[in-house]
């Protein structure tokens, strides 16, 4: 593992992100949709103050989500998480939830990965565990009217520190490949009717797809190909079915401090080859692989950000670009005190 994917990976174990939308139209292929984002990892095992403080700040930048992901299964975590979401509501903010496989979804030990997790492998989860965790969750989120606007089913699971069917070391064969499209496509689906139970309004996001560029394999070559692989897997589309419709593809989008435009061109591009425009990338994760700045040309974060929304908005007009995210708000945006950072305002709708 190269030491740019070791720091991604332990930086983003956790994925925790806070969403800024601007009103102003920075994606015009998306018009309504189109937002602007701040990720934000382990709010929810913070003290009330700091809940209360961060999402008023990311409320200060302008913007009109959240987003947030579900990390322990435990009673006290899920009341913390729906005390959050609460206190986003009040913010005004739409929430999205990023929903991964726990450790209590599966049967049995599992055994710690090389990346320092547990191997969840997605097609070995017990869904009647999994199914019956989201309806403790969403129940006990509408319960205290907490509205979920959408849902991201997944966090770079083509990557092998995420999911155990991507083997480290060596690349898929064709049959593993069907294993691992099979068990995503089957978490998305269950937790998709279970998410339209509670809430049938809600968005449906497929994961972000992490779009590692290297020469290891622990992750998938083309992850957008394999996205596009649900589409017909024996026979079934686990996109777009009579019982639910997957409404944007989820995407990470990280740049290097020196080519900020060149690589979140490829990627979006590349992922824009298999997936085409059928529905818009929320890229739910944007943002620089290493805080190296200013950069060799002069740049501040600030304006590094701005070319990154830049390149975002030409895209935009030939491929659809729904909401996208910033990560993080924690190490980026604010000082060691809390306290938004100049580099913050770059996001701010005023500044788009």
């Amino acid at each position: 593992m190269t030491a740019q994917c070791s720091w991604r990976m332990g930086v983003r174990a956790i994925v925790v992100c806070v969403m800024t939308v601007a009103s102003s139209g920075f994606l015009p292929s998306a018009s309504a949709q189109s937002s602007l984002g701040i990720c934000r990892s382990g709010l929810a095992d913070t003290d009330e103050a700091t809940r209360q403080k961060t999402l008023e700040n990311i409320h200060k930048i302008g913007v009109t989500w959240f987003r947030d992901s579900v990390n322990y299964p435990s009673p006290e975590y899920v009341a913390r998480f729906v005390d959050e979401l609460k206190i986003a509501q009040q913010q005004k903010l739409k929430i999205l939830v990023n929903i991964l496989q726990l450790g209590s979804d599966y049967d049995g030990n599992l055994s710690t990965n090389t990346c320092g997790w547990k191997d969840k492998k997605l097609s070995a989860i017990n869904l009647k565990k999994y199914d019956q965790r989201l309806r403790d969750l969403f129940g006990a989120l509408k319960a205290a009217h907490v509205q979920i606007d959408a849902v991201e089913f997944g966090n770079e699971i083509d990557q092998y520190c995420f999911n155990a069917d991507v083997p480290n070391g060596r690349r898929l064969s064709a049959s593993e490949l069907v294993t691992a499209a099979r068990g995503y496509g089957e978490f998305l689906k269950s937790g998709a009717m279970v998410l339209h139970e509670y809430f049938p309004e809600a968005k449906i996001i497929t994961f972000g797809m992490a779009n590692i560029v290297n020469n290891r394999p622990y992750h998938l070559e083309n992850p957008a190909q394999f996205v596009a692989m649900l589409r017909n897997i024996n026979g079934y589309d686990y996109l777009d079915n009579s019982s639910y419709h997957v409404d944007g593809i989820g995407v990470h989008v990280y740049s290097s401090a020196n080519n900020i435009s060149g690589d979140a061109t490829q990627t979006l591009r590349k992922d824009f080859a298999a997936l085409g425009n059928s529905k818009p990338f929320w890229i739910t994760e944007f943002g620089f692989t290493h805080n190296n700045f200013p950069n060799k040309k002069g740049q501040t974060l600030g304006q590094a950000i701005g070319e990154l929304l830049g390149t975002f908005s030409n895209l935009s007009k030939t491929m659809s670009i729904g909401p996208a995210f910033f990560y993080s708000y924690n190490g980026w945006l604010v000082d060691d005190n809390g306290n938004l950072l100049p580099a913050a305002y770059a996001l701010s709708p005023k500044k788009q």
